[in-house]
Protein backbone atom coordinates (compact mmCIF):
# COMPACT_ATOMS: atom_id res chain seq x y z
CA UNK A 1 0.00 0.00 0.00
CA UNK A 2 1.07 3.58 -0.55
CA UNK A 3 2.87 5.34 2.29
CA UNK A 4 0.35 7.60 3.99
CA UNK A 5 2.00 8.70 7.24
CA UNK A 6 3.24 12.27 6.89
CA UNK A 7 4.73 15.03 9.04
CA UNK A 8 4.71 18.75 8.37
CA UNK A 9 7.93 20.73 8.03
CA UNK A 10 6.99 22.57 11.20
CA UNK A 11 6.67 19.30 13.14
CA UNK A 12 10.04 18.14 11.86
CA UNK A 13 11.60 21.47 12.80
CA UNK A 14 10.11 21.12 16.28
CA UNK A 15 11.46 17.55 16.56
CA UNK A 16 14.94 18.78 15.64
CA UNK A 17 14.73 21.45 18.31
CA UNK A 18 13.63 18.89 20.91
CA UNK A 19 16.46 16.58 19.93
CA UNK A 20 19.05 19.36 20.17
CA UNK A 21 17.70 20.36 23.56
CA UNK A 22 18.19 16.76 24.74
CA UNK A 23 21.69 16.75 23.24
CA UNK A 24 22.57 19.95 25.13
CA UNK A 25 21.28 18.44 28.38
CA UNK A 26 23.40 15.33 27.80
CA UNK A 27 26.48 17.34 26.80
CA UNK A 28 26.55 15.93 23.26
CA UNK A 29 28.25 17.67 20.34
CA UNK A 30 26.43 15.52 17.81
CA UNK A 31 23.87 12.74 17.45
CA UNK A 32 23.76 9.81 15.01
CA UNK A 33 20.30 8.66 13.87
CA UNK A 34 19.96 5.48 11.81
CA UNK A 35 17.16 4.38 9.48
CA UNK A 36 16.70 1.17 11.45
CA UNK A 37 14.37 -0.24 14.07
CA UNK A 38 15.73 -2.42 16.92
CA UNK A 39 15.91 -5.38 14.47
CA UNK A 40 17.99 -3.35 11.99
CA UNK A 41 15.44 -3.84 9.22
CA UNK A 42 15.79 -2.10 5.88
CA UNK A 43 12.08 -1.45 5.40
CA UNK A 44 10.87 0.20 8.57
CA UNK A 45 7.35 1.68 8.75
CA UNK A 46 7.63 5.47 8.73
CA UNK A 47 5.79 5.51 12.05
CA UNK A 48 8.74 3.64 13.58
CA UNK A 49 11.53 5.30 11.57
CA UNK A 50 13.18 7.89 13.82
CA UNK A 51 15.20 9.29 10.93
CA UNK A 52 11.92 10.29 9.22
CA UNK A 53 10.85 12.31 12.27
CA UNK A 54 14.08 14.32 12.05
CA UNK A 55 14.38 14.82 8.27
CA UNK A 56 11.07 14.04 6.51
CA UNK A 57 12.94 11.77 4.07
CA UNK A 58 10.92 8.65 3.20
CA UNK A 59 13.51 6.52 1.37
CA UNK A 60 14.33 3.13 2.84
CA UNK A 61 18.02 3.81 3.48
CA UNK A 62 19.90 6.92 4.65
CA UNK A 63 21.84 8.09 7.67
CA UNK A 64 21.70 11.23 9.76
CA UNK A 65 24.24 13.26 11.68
CA UNK A 66 22.83 16.03 13.89
CA UNK A 67 25.44 18.58 15.01
CA UNK A 68 24.30 20.46 18.09
CA UNK A 69 24.87 23.63 16.06
CA UNK A 70 23.93 23.92 12.40
CA UNK A 71 21.75 21.98 9.99
CA UNK A 72 20.96 18.29 10.19
CA UNK A 73 23.00 16.26 7.69
CA UNK A 74 21.19 13.57 5.67
CA UNK A 75 23.53 11.14 3.88
CA UNK A 76 22.05 9.42 0.80
CA UNK A 77 23.54 7.32 -1.99
CA UNK A 78 22.82 7.67 -5.71
CA UNK A 79 19.42 6.00 -5.49
CA UNK A 80 18.04 8.89 -3.45
CA UNK A 81 19.83 12.09 -4.57
CA UNK A 82 16.84 13.55 -6.40
CA UNK A 83 14.24 12.20 -3.98
CA UNK A 84 15.98 13.70 -0.95
CA UNK A 85 16.11 17.14 -2.58
CA UNK A 86 12.36 16.98 -3.17
CA UNK A 87 11.39 15.79 0.32
CA UNK A 88 13.48 17.66 2.87
CA UNK A 89 13.28 21.23 4.12
CA UNK A 90 16.70 22.51 3.14
CA UNK A 91 16.49 25.24 5.75
CA UNK A 92 16.78 22.51 8.39
CA UNK A 93 18.38 19.60 6.55
CA UNK A 94 21.44 19.51 4.29
CA UNK A 95 21.45 16.63 1.78
CA UNK A 96 24.87 14.98 1.58
CA UNK A 97 24.97 13.21 -1.80
CA UNK A 98 27.35 10.25 -1.84
CA UNK A 99 28.75 8.91 -5.13
CA UNK A 100 29.22 5.27 -6.10
CA UNK A 101 32.92 5.41 -5.20
CA UNK A 102 32.18 5.91 -1.50
CA UNK A 103 29.47 5.11 1.04
CA UNK A 104 27.16 7.01 3.37
CA UNK A 105 28.89 5.34 6.30
CA UNK A 106 32.37 6.44 5.25
CA UNK A 107 31.33 10.04 4.61
CA UNK A 108 29.37 10.37 7.86
CA UNK A 109 32.20 8.94 9.95
CA UNK A 110 34.67 11.32 8.28
CA UNK A 111 32.37 14.27 8.97
CA UNK A 112 32.23 13.43 12.67
CA UNK A 113 35.94 14.16 12.80
CA UNK A 114 35.81 17.14 10.40
CA UNK A 115 33.10 18.85 12.46
CA UNK A 116 35.05 18.35 15.67
CA UNK A 117 32.36 16.27 17.33
CA UNK A 118 33.94 14.96 20.53
CA UNK A 119 30.89 13.49 22.29
CA UNK A 120 28.60 11.65 19.88
CA UNK A 121 25.25 10.25 20.92
CA UNK A 122 23.42 7.34 19.32
CA UNK A 123 20.35 5.19 19.97
CA UNK A 124 21.76 1.97 21.38
CA UNK A 125 18.87 -0.23 20.27
CA UNK A 126 18.88 1.15 16.69
CA UNK A 127 22.60 1.31 15.95
CA UNK A 128 24.45 -1.72 14.59
CA UNK A 129 27.44 -2.80 16.65
CA UNK A 130 29.68 -2.77 13.58
CA UNK A 131 28.61 0.77 12.75
CA UNK A 132 29.20 1.92 16.32
CA UNK A 133 32.78 0.67 16.11
CA UNK A 134 33.37 2.91 13.11
CA UNK A 135 31.77 5.92 14.83
CA UNK A 136 33.98 5.36 17.84
CA UNK A 137 37.06 5.77 15.63
CA UNK A 138 36.15 9.41 14.93
CA UNK A 139 34.55 10.65 18.16
CA UNK A 140 36.40 10.87 21.46
CA UNK A 141 33.37 9.41 23.24
CA UNK A 142 30.19 7.69 22.08
CA UNK A 143 27.21 7.84 24.41
CA UNK A 144 24.28 5.47 23.91
CA UNK A 145 20.72 6.57 24.56
CA UNK A 146 18.81 3.60 25.89
CA UNK A 147 15.63 2.35 24.24
CA UNK A 148 12.72 4.72 24.75
CA UNK A 149 14.79 7.71 25.89
CA UNK A 150 14.22 9.67 22.69
CA UNK A 151 10.50 8.89 22.88
CA UNK A 152 10.34 10.87 26.11
CA UNK A 153 11.06 14.00 24.09
CA UNK A 154 9.62 13.28 20.60
CA UNK A 155 6.15 11.82 19.99
CA UNK A 156 6.47 8.61 17.94
CA UNK A 157 3.46 6.77 16.54
CA UNK A 158 2.52 3.23 17.60
CA UNK A 159 2.34 0.18 15.32
CA UNK A 160 -0.72 -1.90 14.36
CA UNK A 161 -1.62 -5.32 15.80
CA UNK A 162 0.54 -8.23 14.63
CA UNK A 163 -0.59 -11.04 12.33
CA UNK A 164 -0.28 -14.70 13.31
CA UNK A 165 3.08 -16.38 12.69
CA UNK A 166 2.54 -19.31 10.31
CA UNK A 167 4.69 -22.35 9.51
CA UNK A 168 5.48 -22.59 5.79
CA UNK A 169 4.37 -25.98 4.35
CA UNK A 170 7.21 -28.31 3.38
CA UNK A 171 6.39 -28.15 -0.34
CA UNK A 172 6.94 -24.36 -0.31
CA UNK A 173 10.37 -24.28 1.33
CA UNK A 174 13.52 -26.29 1.88
CA UNK A 175 14.77 -28.40 4.75
CA UNK A 176 13.21 -28.62 8.20
CA UNK A 177 14.68 -26.44 10.95
CA UNK A 178 16.69 -29.24 12.52
CA UNK A 179 18.15 -30.25 9.15
CA UNK A 180 19.43 -26.70 8.81
CA UNK A 181 20.76 -26.26 12.34
CA UNK A 182 22.51 -29.64 12.35
CA UNK A 183 24.35 -28.67 9.16
CA UNK A 184 25.50 -25.38 10.69
CA UNK A 185 26.71 -26.33 14.18
CA UNK A 186 29.35 -28.92 15.03
CA UNK A 187 28.15 -29.57 18.58
CA UNK A 188 25.44 -28.71 21.11
CA UNK A 189 27.65 -26.23 22.96
CA UNK A 190 27.58 -23.75 20.06
CA UNK A 191 24.85 -21.20 19.40
CA UNK A 192 24.07 -18.06 17.43
CA UNK A 193 22.11 -15.05 18.65
CA UNK A 194 19.94 -13.67 15.85
CA UNK A 195 17.96 -10.48 15.33
CA UNK A 196 18.02 -10.40 11.51
CA UNK A 197 14.33 -11.06 10.81
CA UNK A 198 14.80 -12.68 7.40
CA UNK A 199 17.34 -15.10 8.89
CA UNK A 200 14.94 -15.97 11.71
CA UNK A 201 12.17 -16.54 9.15
CA UNK A 202 14.49 -18.75 7.10
CA UNK A 203 15.83 -20.90 9.95
CA UNK A 204 12.35 -21.37 11.48
CA UNK A 205 10.51 -21.80 8.15
CA UNK A 206 7.89 -19.34 9.42
CA UNK A 207 6.37 -16.16 8.03
CA UNK A 208 4.33 -13.44 9.71
CA UNK A 209 4.08 -10.34 7.48
CA UNK A 210 4.52 -8.11 10.53
CA UNK A 211 6.07 -5.19 8.62
CA UNK A 212 5.10 -3.53 5.35
CA UNK A 213 6.78 -5.25 2.37
CA UNK A 214 8.37 -8.03 4.48
CA UNK A 215 7.13 -11.60 4.95
CA UNK A 216 9.12 -12.09 8.18
CA UNK A 217 7.99 -11.50 11.75
CA UNK A 218 9.20 -9.59 14.80
CA UNK A 219 11.40 -11.88 16.89
CA UNK A 220 14.82 -12.50 18.34
CA UNK A 221 16.33 -15.97 18.53
CA UNK A 222 18.99 -18.17 20.05
CA UNK A 223 19.87 -20.84 17.51
CA UNK A 224 21.48 -24.08 18.68
CA UNK A 225 22.16 -27.40 16.99
CA UNK A 226 19.06 -29.10 18.41
CA UNK A 227 16.62 -26.22 18.91
CA UNK A 228 15.83 -22.66 17.91
CA UNK A 229 14.53 -20.59 20.82
CA UNK A 230 12.33 -17.87 19.33
CA UNK A 231 11.63 -14.86 21.55
CA UNK A 232 8.45 -12.96 20.73
CA UNK A 233 6.42 -10.38 22.62
CA UNK A 234 3.20 -11.42 24.41
CA UNK A 235 1.21 -9.62 21.70
CA UNK A 236 2.51 -11.99 18.99
CA UNK A 237 0.04 -14.71 17.91
CA UNK A 238 1.66 -18.04 16.96
CA UNK A 239 -0.12 -20.75 14.96
CA UNK A 240 -0.51 -24.22 16.46
CA UNK A 241 1.54 -25.80 13.66
CA UNK A 242 4.43 -23.44 14.34
CA UNK A 243 4.26 -24.15 18.09
CA UNK A 244 4.34 -27.91 17.47
CA UNK A 245 7.16 -27.91 14.91
CA UNK A 246 10.10 -30.05 16.03
CA UNK A 247 13.16 -27.95 16.76
CA UNK A 248 11.26 -24.76 17.54
CA UNK A 249 10.38 -23.29 20.92
CA UNK A 250 8.50 -19.99 20.97
CA UNK A 251 9.03 -18.07 24.20
CA UNK A 252 6.66 -15.17 24.84
CA UNK A 253 8.05 -12.38 27.00
CA UNK A 254 8.55 -8.59 27.20
CA UNK A 255 11.93 -7.82 25.68
CA UNK A 256 13.04 -6.01 28.83
CA UNK A 257 13.10 -9.47 30.49
CA UNK A 258 15.02 -11.17 27.66
CA UNK A 259 18.33 -11.00 29.53
CA UNK A 260 16.89 -13.07 32.37
CA UNK A 261 15.61 -15.73 29.94
CA UNK A 262 18.94 -15.91 28.09
CA UNK A 263 20.73 -16.32 31.41
CA UNK A 264 18.41 -19.22 32.28
CA UNK A 265 19.10 -20.87 28.92
CA UNK A 266 22.86 -20.51 29.14
CA UNK A 267 22.80 -22.14 32.59
CA UNK A 268 20.74 -25.03 31.18
CA UNK A 269 22.63 -25.47 27.90
CA UNK A 270 26.17 -24.78 29.17
CA UNK A 271 27.11 -23.00 25.93
CA UNK A 272 30.80 -22.39 25.37
CA UNK A 273 30.55 -20.44 22.08
CA UNK A 274 27.87 -17.91 21.01
CA UNK A 275 28.13 -16.37 17.56
CA UNK A 276 26.75 -13.01 16.51
CA UNK A 277 26.84 -10.84 13.39
CA UNK A 278 28.16 -7.36 14.29
CA UNK A 279 26.46 -5.91 11.22
CA UNK A 280 23.02 -7.17 12.27
CA UNK A 281 23.18 -6.76 16.05
CA UNK A 282 22.32 -3.52 17.79
CA UNK A 283 24.71 -2.25 20.43
CA UNK A 284 22.14 -2.57 23.23
CA UNK A 285 21.74 -6.28 22.59
CA UNK A 286 25.50 -6.69 22.38
CA UNK A 287 25.83 -5.14 25.83
CA UNK A 288 23.26 -7.64 27.10
CA UNK A 289 25.15 -10.57 25.56
CA UNK A 290 28.42 -9.46 27.12
CA UNK A 291 26.84 -9.42 30.57
CA UNK A 292 25.40 -12.92 30.12
CA UNK A 293 28.07 -14.80 28.17
CA UNK A 294 31.19 -12.70 28.74
CA UNK A 295 33.57 -11.68 25.98
CA UNK A 296 35.41 -15.03 25.96
CA UNK A 297 32.39 -17.01 24.74
CA UNK A 298 31.14 -14.41 22.24
CA UNK A 299 32.44 -14.89 18.69
CA UNK A 300 31.92 -12.52 15.78
CA UNK A 301 30.53 -14.19 12.66
CA UNK A 302 30.25 -11.58 9.94
CA UNK A 303 27.23 -12.26 7.76
CA UNK A 304 25.45 -14.40 10.34
CA UNK A 305 23.39 -17.04 8.55
CA UNK A 306 23.53 -15.35 5.15
CA UNK A 307 26.34 -17.62 3.98
CA UNK A 308 23.86 -20.48 4.36
CA UNK A 309 20.53 -18.94 3.40
CA UNK A 310 21.86 -17.14 0.31
CA UNK A 311 22.59 -20.52 -1.30
CA UNK A 312 19.12 -21.61 -2.35
CA UNK A 313 18.01 -25.22 -2.19
CA UNK A 314 16.22 -26.92 -5.13
CA UNK A 315 12.81 -26.63 -3.43
CA UNK A 316 13.43 -22.95 -2.71
CA UNK A 317 14.45 -22.33 -6.32
CA UNK A 318 11.32 -24.13 -7.54
CA UNK A 319 9.10 -21.99 -5.31
CA UNK A 320 10.87 -18.78 -6.25
CA UNK A 321 10.47 -19.65 -9.92
CA UNK A 322 6.74 -20.19 -9.37
CA UNK A 323 6.51 -16.82 -7.62
CA UNK A 324 8.30 -15.00 -10.42
CA UNK A 325 6.03 -16.58 -13.04
CA UNK A 326 3.06 -15.07 -11.23
CA UNK A 327 4.84 -11.74 -10.82
CA UNK A 328 5.69 -11.75 -14.54
CA UNK A 329 2.01 -12.08 -15.37
CA UNK A 330 1.10 -9.28 -12.95
CA UNK A 331 3.65 -6.91 -14.50
CA UNK A 332 2.83 -7.86 -18.09
CA UNK A 333 -0.87 -7.40 -17.41
CA UNK A 334 -0.18 -3.99 -15.86
CA UNK A 335 1.83 -2.84 -18.88
CA UNK A 336 -0.87 -4.16 -21.22
CA UNK A 337 -3.50 -2.28 -19.20
CA UNK A 338 -1.55 0.98 -19.62
CA UNK A 339 -1.09 0.56 -23.36
CA UNK A 340 -4.67 -0.57 -23.95
CA UNK A 341 -6.06 2.30 -21.85
CA UNK A 342 -4.04 4.90 -23.76
CA UNK A 343 -5.05 3.49 -27.13
CA UNK A 344 -8.68 3.61 -26.00
CA UNK A 345 -8.28 7.29 -25.14
CA UNK A 346 -8.79 6.78 -21.41
CA UNK A 347 -7.37 9.21 -18.86
CA UNK A 348 -5.05 7.34 -16.52
CA UNK A 349 -2.62 8.80 -14.02
CA UNK A 350 0.59 7.81 -12.29
CA UNK A 351 -1.43 6.96 -9.17
CA UNK A 352 -3.78 4.81 -11.27
CA UNK A 353 -0.73 2.89 -12.49
CA UNK A 354 0.48 2.40 -8.90
CA UNK A 355 -2.91 1.10 -7.77
CA UNK A 356 -3.43 -1.06 -10.85
CA UNK A 357 -0.07 -2.73 -10.26
CA UNK A 358 -1.17 -3.78 -6.77
CA UNK A 359 -4.47 -5.04 -8.19
CA UNK A 360 -2.72 -7.13 -10.85
CA UNK A 361 -0.48 -8.73 -8.21
CA UNK A 362 -3.52 -9.55 -6.09
CA UNK A 363 -5.17 -11.18 -9.10
CA UNK A 364 -2.16 -13.50 -9.32
CA UNK A 365 -2.51 -14.44 -5.64
CA UNK A 366 0.03 -12.12 -4.01
CA UNK A 367 -0.12 -11.93 -0.23
CA UNK A 368 1.55 -8.50 -0.22
CA UNK A 369 4.00 -6.34 -2.16
CA UNK A 370 7.69 -6.94 -1.39
CA UNK A 371 8.46 -3.20 -1.47
CA UNK A 372 6.69 0.05 -2.23
CA UNK A 373 5.96 0.01 -5.98
CA UNK A 374 7.92 2.57 -7.99
CA UNK A 375 5.69 4.01 -10.73
CA UNK A 376 7.54 6.94 -12.28
CA UNK A 377 6.06 8.59 -15.37
CA UNK A 378 8.16 10.88 -17.58
CA UNK A 379 10.62 12.97 -15.53
CA UNK A 380 9.63 11.12 -12.33
CA UNK A 381 11.32 8.01 -13.74
CA UNK A 382 14.68 9.66 -13.03
CA UNK A 383 14.00 9.45 -9.28
CA UNK A 384 15.54 6.04 -8.62
CA UNK A 385 13.28 5.08 -5.71
CA UNK A 386 10.31 7.29 -6.53
CA UNK A 387 7.61 6.55 -3.96
CA UNK A 388 4.96 9.27 -4.25
CA UNK A 389 2.81 8.57 -7.35
CA UNK A 390 0.58 11.50 -8.25
CA UNK A 391 -3.03 11.62 -9.41
CA UNK A 392 -2.15 14.83 -11.24
CA UNK A 393 0.42 13.25 -13.57
CA UNK A 394 -1.59 12.03 -16.57
CA UNK A 395 0.15 9.36 -18.65
CA UNK A 396 0.64 10.35 -22.30
CA UNK A 397 1.24 8.03 -25.24
CA UNK A 398 4.84 9.22 -25.68
CA UNK A 399 5.73 9.09 -21.98
CA UNK A 400 8.49 6.75 -20.88
CA UNK A 401 7.33 4.91 -17.75
CA UNK A 402 9.48 3.16 -15.15
CA UNK A 403 7.69 0.42 -13.16
CA UNK A 404 9.61 -1.37 -10.40
CA UNK A 405 7.51 -3.83 -8.40
CA UNK A 406 7.55 -7.08 -6.46
CA UNK A 407 5.33 -9.31 -4.41
CA UNK A 408 5.03 -12.24 -2.04
CA UNK A 409 3.27 -15.43 -3.07
CA UNK A 410 3.05 -18.95 -1.58
CA UNK A 411 6.08 -19.59 0.61
CA UNK A 412 6.88 -15.95 1.34
CA UNK A 413 9.77 -15.47 -1.11
CA UNK A 414 10.23 -11.94 -2.46
CA UNK A 415 10.09 -11.04 -6.14
CA UNK A 416 11.50 -7.88 -7.72
CA UNK A 417 11.38 -6.75 -11.37
CA UNK A 418 11.70 -3.46 -13.24
CA UNK A 419 10.47 -2.66 -16.73
CA UNK A 420 10.58 0.65 -18.54
CA UNK A 421 8.14 1.11 -21.43
CA UNK A 422 6.50 3.64 -23.71
CA UNK A 423 2.88 4.63 -23.13
CA UNK A 424 1.98 3.56 -26.68
CA UNK A 425 4.50 1.40 -28.52
CA UNK A 426 3.05 2.41 -31.89
CA UNK A 427 4.25 5.97 -31.32
CA UNK A 428 7.71 7.29 -32.14
CA UNK A 429 9.80 7.64 -29.02
CA UNK A 430 12.21 10.48 -28.31
CA UNK A 431 15.67 9.52 -29.72
CA UNK A 432 17.27 10.16 -26.32
CA UNK A 433 14.86 7.72 -24.69
CA UNK A 434 15.78 5.10 -27.27
CA UNK A 435 19.51 5.62 -26.73
CA UNK A 436 19.17 5.40 -22.94
CA UNK A 437 16.95 2.30 -23.10
CA UNK A 438 19.16 0.45 -25.57
CA UNK A 439 22.33 1.13 -23.61
CA UNK A 440 20.68 -0.16 -20.42
CA UNK A 441 19.45 -3.21 -22.34
CA UNK A 442 23.00 -3.90 -23.51
CA UNK A 443 24.14 -3.80 -19.89
CA UNK A 444 21.40 -6.16 -18.75
CA UNK A 445 22.18 -8.66 -21.51
CA UNK A 446 25.94 -8.45 -20.87
CA UNK A 447 25.57 -9.55 -17.27
CA UNK A 448 22.66 -11.97 -17.74
CA UNK A 449 24.54 -13.94 -20.41
CA UNK A 450 27.97 -13.75 -18.76
CA UNK A 451 30.07 -16.85 -18.12
CA UNK A 452 32.52 -16.39 -15.25
CA UNK A 453 34.75 -18.40 -12.87
CA UNK A 454 33.47 -19.49 -9.47
CA UNK A 455 34.44 -16.89 -6.91
CA UNK A 456 34.35 -13.95 -9.33
CA UNK A 457 33.83 -10.77 -7.31
CA UNK A 458 30.64 -8.78 -7.71
CA UNK A 459 32.49 -5.67 -8.89
CA UNK A 460 33.67 -7.49 -12.02
CA UNK A 461 30.11 -8.23 -13.18
CA UNK A 462 29.05 -4.71 -12.20
CA UNK A 463 31.60 -3.37 -14.67
CA UNK A 464 30.10 -5.44 -17.49
CA UNK A 465 26.75 -3.71 -16.99
CA UNK A 466 28.27 -0.20 -17.21
CA UNK A 467 30.68 -0.70 -20.09
CA UNK A 468 28.46 0.23 -23.07
CA UNK A 469 26.79 3.21 -21.40
CA UNK A 470 30.06 4.63 -20.10
CA UNK A 471 31.32 4.79 -23.69
CA UNK A 472 28.41 7.16 -24.32
CA UNK A 473 29.00 9.22 -21.18
CA UNK A 474 26.32 7.65 -18.99
CA UNK A 475 26.52 5.91 -15.62
CA UNK A 476 24.32 5.28 -12.58
CA UNK A 477 24.74 5.87 -8.86
CA UNK A 478 23.59 2.53 -7.47
CA UNK A 479 24.76 -1.07 -7.55
CA UNK A 480 23.91 -3.42 -10.39
CA UNK A 481 22.56 -6.23 -8.25
CA UNK A 482 21.50 -7.40 -4.79
CA UNK A 483 20.60 -10.75 -3.31
CA UNK A 484 16.94 -11.80 -3.17
CA UNK A 485 15.34 -14.23 -0.72
CA UNK A 486 12.91 -13.98 2.17
CA UNK A 487 13.45 -10.22 1.94
CA UNK A 488 13.81 -8.44 -1.38
CA UNK A 489 17.31 -7.29 -0.39
CA UNK A 490 19.28 -10.23 1.02
CA UNK A 491 22.97 -9.96 1.98
CA UNK A 492 25.44 -12.59 0.85
CA UNK A 493 25.75 -11.54 -2.79
CA UNK A 494 26.06 -8.12 -4.39
CA UNK A 495 27.01 -6.64 -7.74
CA UNK A 496 28.44 -3.14 -7.29
CA UNK A 497 31.56 -1.09 -7.91
CA UNK A 498 32.77 -1.83 -4.37
CA UNK A 499 31.58 -5.42 -3.91
CA UNK A 500 34.25 -8.02 -3.21
CA UNK A 501 31.73 -10.76 -2.42
CA UNK A 502 32.44 -13.95 -4.41
CA UNK A 503 29.83 -15.41 -6.76
CA UNK A 504 28.65 -18.91 -5.81
CA UNK A 505 26.31 -21.45 -7.35
CA UNK A 506 22.87 -21.27 -5.76
CA UNK A 507 22.78 -17.53 -5.19
CA UNK A 508 19.85 -15.45 -6.43
CA UNK A 509 20.69 -11.91 -7.51
CA UNK A 510 19.16 -8.97 -9.36
CA UNK A 511 20.63 -7.53 -12.56
CA UNK A 512 19.45 -3.92 -12.82
CA UNK A 513 21.53 -1.30 -14.61
CA UNK A 514 19.93 2.09 -15.27
CA UNK A 515 20.32 5.58 -16.69
CA UNK A 516 18.64 8.56 -15.04
CA UNK A 517 18.47 12.10 -16.39
CA UNK A 518 16.82 14.54 -13.93
CA UNK A 519 13.99 16.49 -15.50
CA UNK A 520 13.83 14.11 -18.48
CA UNK A 521 13.30 10.54 -17.30
CA UNK A 522 14.89 7.28 -16.30
CA UNK A 523 15.41 3.76 -17.57
CA UNK A 524 15.96 0.66 -15.47
CA UNK A 525 15.66 -2.92 -16.68
CA UNK A 526 15.80 -5.49 -13.89
CA UNK A 527 15.79 -9.25 -14.10
CA UNK A 528 16.38 -11.63 -11.19
CA UNK A 529 18.61 -14.59 -11.96
CA UNK A 530 19.83 -17.76 -10.33
CA UNK A 531 23.58 -18.51 -10.34
CA UNK A 532 24.24 -22.03 -11.68
CA UNK A 533 27.28 -24.13 -12.46
CA UNK A 534 27.90 -23.97 -16.19
CA UNK A 535 26.66 -27.19 -17.86
CA UNK A 536 29.71 -27.44 -20.11
CA UNK A 537 32.68 -25.56 -18.67
CA UNK A 538 34.21 -26.85 -15.38
CA UNK A 539 34.55 -24.34 -12.54
CA UNK A 540 32.52 -21.77 -14.44
CA UNK A 541 29.20 -20.18 -13.51
CA UNK A 542 26.36 -18.56 -15.45
CA UNK A 543 22.97 -16.98 -14.82
CA UNK A 544 19.55 -18.52 -15.39
CA UNK A 545 16.80 -15.85 -15.38
CA UNK A 546 13.66 -16.12 -13.28
CA UNK A 547 12.09 -13.14 -15.05
CA UNK A 548 10.69 -13.39 -18.56
CA UNK A 549 8.93 -10.18 -19.57
CA UNK A 550 9.70 -8.83 -23.03
CA UNK A 551 11.45 -5.53 -23.62
CA UNK A 552 9.62 -2.67 -25.34
CA UNK A 553 10.49 -2.75 -29.09
CA UNK A 554 9.54 0.92 -29.44
CA UNK A 555 12.54 1.85 -27.29
CA UNK A 556 15.20 -0.40 -28.82
CA UNK A 557 17.64 0.80 -31.47
CA UNK A 558 18.70 -2.45 -33.11
CA UNK A 559 21.59 -0.61 -34.78
CA UNK A 560 23.19 -0.15 -31.34
CA UNK A 561 23.17 -3.91 -30.71
CA UNK A 562 25.95 -6.11 -32.05
CA UNK A 563 25.24 -9.47 -33.65
CA UNK A 564 25.79 -11.40 -30.42
CA UNK A 565 23.43 -9.11 -28.49
CA UNK A 566 20.77 -9.52 -31.16
CA UNK A 567 20.94 -13.29 -30.77
CA UNK A 568 20.75 -12.96 -26.97
CA UNK A 569 17.71 -10.70 -27.27
CA UNK A 570 15.92 -12.96 -29.75
CA UNK A 571 16.44 -16.04 -27.57
CA UNK A 572 15.07 -14.18 -24.55
CA UNK A 573 12.10 -12.76 -26.47
CA UNK A 574 11.29 -16.22 -27.85
CA UNK A 575 10.86 -17.55 -24.31
CA UNK A 576 8.77 -14.52 -23.36
CA UNK A 577 6.56 -15.17 -26.39
CA UNK A 578 6.18 -18.82 -25.40
CA UNK A 579 5.05 -17.73 -21.91
CA UNK A 580 2.69 -15.08 -23.23
CA UNK A 581 4.63 -12.15 -21.77
CA UNK A 582 6.20 -10.57 -24.86
CA UNK A 583 5.55 -6.88 -25.50
CA UNK A 584 6.01 -7.26 -29.24
CA UNK A 585 2.35 -8.11 -29.94
CA UNK A 586 1.36 -4.98 -27.96
CA UNK A 587 3.09 -2.65 -30.42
Amino acid sequence: MKKSFTLSNQTIKSNIQKLKKLMTERGLDGMYISSFDPFLNEYVPLEDNHRFYITGFTGSMAEVLVPVNGRVRLYVDGRYHEQADLEVDTNEVEVMKIGSDSSTTTELVQDVKKLGIKKLGYEADRTALGYLKRLAQSANETIGLEGGELAQHISFEGLPALKEVQLVPREWRGRDTLEKTRSIFENEKQAMYLTALDSIAWITNCRGYHLPYLSSFYAKALVTKEKVYVFVTPETPISDKAKKETGLEFISLPYNTLAKELDRLQNALHLNEVWFDPGMLNSADFGMLVKIFGTDRLKEKAGGLYDYQSIKEPVEIKQMDASFRKADKAIFNTIKWVKDSIKAGKRITELDLYNETTKKYQEQGAYDQSFNTIAGVGPNGSIVHYGSPSDEVVIKDTDMILLDSGGYFDGGWATDTTRTFLGDSSKKADPKMIEMYTLVLKGTLAVQTAVFPEGTKGNVLDGLARNAMRKKGYDYGHGTGHGVGVHVHEPGVRLSTISNLPMKAGQVVSIEPGIYVPGFGGVRLENIAWVQKHPTYPNMLHFVPFVYIGFDPALIDMNLLNSEEKVMLEEYEAECSRRGTSLRPLR
